[in-house]
């Protein structure tokens, strides 16, 4: 059997366009970097990247509950709100593989997450940039 495709289709499935889009090698989905960008921060520590990327008030179910309102409160208690176990839900997040629903995306599993929701302007050149943190699930529930 033989499949034959329009020249019209072959341009679309073949990941280029006769506009001279990017490739599909360089299109990269916002959620992946996100996910991966975070992983990052958690490798090293980078108590900066949270901070720049809380949306506040940011929601903390954790010991104690909290409602995160300052960057102070949260780098103060940073080892507790991003302690081992959330650390190792996120790290352990296939970038390419998560969940995303209308109450934004999810990196994590079970009670060791973190939300995100899409801020901004949806056609910034700066990929990713548009996730804010908007909840942080730190229990053993």
């Amino acid at each position: 059997m033989t499949i034959s495709f329009s020249p019209a289709l072959a341009i679309v499935l073949g990941g280029s366009s006769a506009l001279g889009a990017e490739s599909d090698s360089d299109f990269k989905i916002p959620e992946t970097e996100i996910i991966k960008a975070m992983q990052a921060a958690v490798r090293a520590d980078d108590k900066n990247w949270f901070v720049q990327h809380l949306h506040y008030p940011v929601r903390y179910y954790g010991k104690p509950n909290h409602t995160i309102t300052s960057k102070d409160w949260f780098l103060k208690n940073y080892a507790t709100i991003i302690g081992p176990k959330l650390k190792d839900a996120i790290l352990g997040q296939d970038p390419e593989n998560y969940l995303k629903n209308y109450q934004g995306l999810m990196l994590g599993e079970g009670s060791h997450n973190i939300w995100l929701e899409e801020f901004g302007d949806p056609g910034s050149p700066d990929i990713g940039s548009n996730y804010q943190i908007i909840t942080i699930n730190n229990t053993d529930r």
